[in-house]
């Protein structure tokens, strides 16, 4: 399971703006050999909507960039045409505009890198595989996408001349260009002086070639050399030259190698240095897009995407950042033989709720006050207390049809007070809680139907006013699961699912009837049933596998 934090680009300071005039060493990192190892292989992750109509039949996305504090662009392939998509990322995170690039038989954008404000991608023939075009475009420009600053043209023998990942940066007084070949057989290095490249009179010229198979590997980290979707280029503060691919291995793994360069025109080859797994969230895939970056404060960022884009499109982000997060710790625990379902407390009590019993804990000492049994319960899901009463959803699961109510429980007493019977119910009813005037209830669905699960907003008879469904990217970290927990926080909501350590934040969008998937917390406490704490501000969760009661505090 991932970690999902949308608009997390603001904590990193990816990418901030920086003008063609600015100190190469902007761009630099001081030992990038280092920074590649302190890679984070776990994921930050986001969600990018999608309200462009767009045919990308026949072809996927291939490369993607992060460019300044708050966009990406990504390129793609079609049957009729190349592509590139401008994101921007943010709370509200979204696709601003998809640009043609070339029309076929050029229809195929490769991988690609951005180097300062500028873009620089191959587009190739993927069918003929004997014509490809490298440009460079100014992402400063009125539009950016209308002509390129530089061409090279690439046309020849069958797949010798394709472009399928480009690469771009400053080296030793040039800017240099690395593009390769079908399947990367083959690294062809461009080069232009770099002052002249700024000033828009320069002309790329061939540097040198590496051909992968006849390079000696004794000294490789390992021997592997894979089919790259993206190569990006890097030189850093000890004057290196180093080169990143991106590709999903024969095991499946989603993987990063490091190379070091040595580009001698008489003797140009390639190291093999380190090579990283990372574990990309559902859907998100190596063999797609991915790409890497540096940020203006010297970290190390590789972000990667699906093979197509989405409605709601899920996006990684690795990066060897050390600085402390936002997040849910651990302030307290209690044993429970009934932390099973879900918790709940007071300022002096903690409860621990069961299918069909709930526990009750002297907070401060954690000493056992009292249980109680409620006969003709099936499935208590979760409590939320309100106006001195504990409100429990509870549920017929897995009977069927679906049928939910509300037990009112009097948490002084632990007494049954009254049901409210929601009968025959469209889902099964797992939380409640009150915000701003209404009554929010979850109804579950599960297996291949729980995409169906909804948040509904009632009125004080119960009766369902609007409905609002999950997006498809959330769901599927649900697996045959649904929603389980829920609370009003902040200006929506935290979520839970059934069993990872995972708090989702959402809010209720402002058209439509789907939830906005905002962050993605990691918690203390497993999924279930979950509420606000009163004492702390915070939450009270369970860990069922540890039969615990724990409490938990947002640090900012």
């Amino acid at each position: 399971m991932t970690l999902l934090f949308p608009s997390l680009l603001h904590c990193f300071m990816v990418l901030s703006v920086l003008v063609s005039k600015a100190p190469i060493d902007v761009f630099k990192i001081s030992d990038f050999t280092k920074a590649f190892e302190e890679l984070n292989t776990l994921p930050a992750s986001f969600l990018v909507t999608n309200d462009i109509t767009f045919n990308s039949e026949g072809g996927h996305l291939q490369g993607i960039q992060l460019y300044k504090d708050h966009t990406a662009y990504l390129s793609g392939s079609s049957e009729g045409l190349s592509y590139m998509v401008k994101m921007d990322l943010g709370d509200q995170s979204r696709v601003v505009t998809i640009d043609t690039l070339m029309h076929a038989p050029l229809r195929h954008a490769g991988g690609f890198q951005i180097f300062d404000q500028y873009l620089a991608v191959g587009i190739e023939d993927n069918k003929e595989r004997n014509l490809a075009y490298l440009q460079v475009y100014n992402l400063e420009a009125n539009k950016p996408f209308g002509k390129p600053i530089y061409t090279i043209e690439r046309k020849g023998d069958f797949e010798r001349v394709t472009a399928g990942a480009v690469g771009i940066t400053a080296f030793r007084g040039e800017i240099l260009i690395l593009v390769a070949n079908w399947d990367s057989r083959i690294l062809d290095f461009y080069s232009c002086p770099r002052h002249e490249f700024y000033a828009g009179k320069g002309k790329f010229v061939f540097k040198s070639a590496i051909e992968v198979k006849g390079q000696i590997r004794n000294k490789w980290s390992d021997p592997n050399w894979l089919s790259y979707q993206n190569l990006n280029l890097f030189s850093d503060q000890k004057d290196q030259l180093y080169m990143v691919g991106t590709a999903r291995n024969d095991a499946g793994e989603q993987v990063a190698d490091l190379f070091h360069l040595q580009l001698a025109s008489s003797s140009a080859k390639i190291t093999k240095l380190n090579s990283k797994k990372f574990d990309t969230s559902t859907s998100v895939d190596f063999k797609a897009a991915a790409g890497v970056n540096i940020s203006s404060t010297g970290d190390l960022i590789v972000v990667a995407a699906p093979y197509q884009l989405e409605q709601n499109t899920p996006i990684n982000l690795f990066t060897n950042n050390t600085k402390k997060e936002p997040g849910w710790k651990t302030i307290k625990e209690w044993p429970s033989s009934d932390a099973r379902q879900a918790a709940a407390a007071t300022k002096q009590h903690i409860f621990a709720i069961n299918n069909h019993s709930i526990s009750k804990y002297d907070r401060k000492s954690g000493s056992f006050i009292a249980s109680k049994d409620y006969p003709n319960t099936k499935h208590l899901n979760s409590g939320f207390l309100s106006e001195g009463l504990l409100y429990c959803a509870h549920s017929n699961y897995p009977n069927q049809p679906d049928s939910s109510s509300i037990r009112l429980i009097d948490p002084k007493t632990l007494a049954l007070t009254q049901t409210i019977n929601l009968r025959k119910s469209e889902g099964s009813l797992t939380w409640i809680v009150k915000s701003n005037g209404f009554w929010y209830a979850l109804f579950a669905y599960y297996g291949e139907d729980n995409h169906l699960s909804y948040l509904a907003r009632m009125n004080e008879n119960w009766e369902v006013l609007q409905k609002w469904t999950f997006p498809d990217s959330l769901i599927k970290e649900m697996g045959k699961m649904s929603i389980s927990g829920g609370v009003a926080w902040d200006k929506g909501f935290l979520v839970t699912g059934h069993d990872e350590k995972l708090l989702y934040y959402i809010k209720l969008p402002e058209t439509g009837d789907n939830l906005n998937f905002i962050k993605q917390y990691e918690a203390p406490f497993t999924g279930q049933g979950i509420a606000l704490d009163p004492w702390t501000g915070g939450l009270i969760g369970i860990n069922r596998a540890d039969k615990k009661v724990v409490a938990a505090k947002f640090n900012r």
